[in-house]
């Protein structure tokens, strides 16, 4: 059966760990060696950049194709409506108009 109540006289003054020897003289060239500054390739330094110019350049392209779209539809739109004029008015009331306009 083991001893529950352990005092400090019992364990004694010695150290359970230890550190390496010379352990803190070379402490300071091991992490240089071990982090160290590590050259990156131009194109890896780029990516980003890359990536974002082609983002800028999609979204240019896609919001010039929807402004197409757009006037498109409008040109469209003004079309139909003096289709639709013209079909609402007969051909002697229109050579009337543009008479009285003439003589003004």
């Amino acid at each position: 059966m083991k001893k529950l109540n352990i005092t400090l006289d019992e364990i004694g003054k010695e150290i359970p760990f230890g550190v390496p020897d010379n352990y803190f003289d070379q402490f300071a060239s091991q992490m240089d060696q071990q982090i160290g500054v590590k050259h990156l390739p131009v194109s890896r330094l780029l990516r980003p950049w890359m990536y974002m110019a082609a983002m800028f350049l999609g979204i240019m392209f896609l919001g010039q194709v929807l402004f197409n779209l757009y006037q498109n539809t409008k040109a469209q739109n003004a079309e139909n409506y003096e289709l639709y004029v013209l079909s609402q008015v007969d051909e002697t009331s229109l050579m009337d108009c543009y008479v009285d306009y003439s003589v003004k």
